[in-house]
């Protein structure tokens, strides 16, 4: 099952944005809302309007915008991430508050990179990153570690458990837009992730 945007539809069915969510308003096309407040609708139920409308169903291309999660359960932070993340046009960006919330959404908005809180309480970041990386369905998901708990080895652990780079807490700005440039280029080209040097500096611009 896939989860089609507002734009995606509007594709598919040759009309405005703007109609597509006059469709979803009037109950013509059922579709729920995401944490961002955005539309999304199943393909099986754009098959059904269709039908119901004699519309000839066309392919559904995919969106070029890269897609980003954040998954992190201090609210504060994902906020700040995402609020400076989304001042790039080009990424679309949704935010999960925990490790199951994240599983769902990466299931659902197939994210080309995850940006995972690795302590968390409940379904921790271990958890998170291997359940990704261990569906063939997910598996090309990049996943950036993030964690300002740096007890014992939890970079090499973070690595083994499936992530693809590791940034710690506080968060500088500059190298962590560095990272997710990298590897959503990467995530989108297939090509494997080159391993962030463990020796990163901080200095001004971080995001705690």
């Amino acid at each position: 099952m896939r989860f089609l945007t507002t734009g995606q539809i509007a594709s598919s069915c040759q009309v405005t944005i703007p109609t597509v969510k006059r469709w979803i308003r009037e109950g013509h096309l059922a579709a729920f809302k995401t944490a961002g407040g955005h539309f999304r609708v199943t393909d099986a139920e754009l098959e059904r309007f269709q039908s119901v409308l004699h519309m000839p169903a066309t392919a559904v291309h995919e969106e070029q915008s890269p897609r980003l999660l954040i998954v992190d359960d201090d609210a504060r932070l994902l906020n700040t991430l995402a609020e400076i993340l989304r001042l790039d046009p080009r990424y679309t960006v949704e935010t999960a508050h925990d490790g199951y919330e994240g599983l769902m959404k990466v299931g659902t908005f197939r994210p080309h990179l995850l940006i995972l809180d690795i302590f968390m309480p409940g379904l921790d970041g271990f958890h998170v990153c291997r359940a990704v990386k261990e569906d063939p369905a997910t598996q090309p998901t990049k996943i950036l570690a993030i964690t300002g708990h740096l007890a014992g080895d939890v970079r090499a652990q973070s690595f083994a458990a499936g992530a693809d780079a590791f940034l710690e807490k506080p968060l500088q700005w500059s190298t962590l837009k560095t990272e997710v440039d990298r590897l959503v280029s990467e995530a989108r080209s297939g090509s494997p992730a080159t391993l962030l040097s463990p020796s990163t500096p901080k200095g001004k611009g971080e995001t705690r």
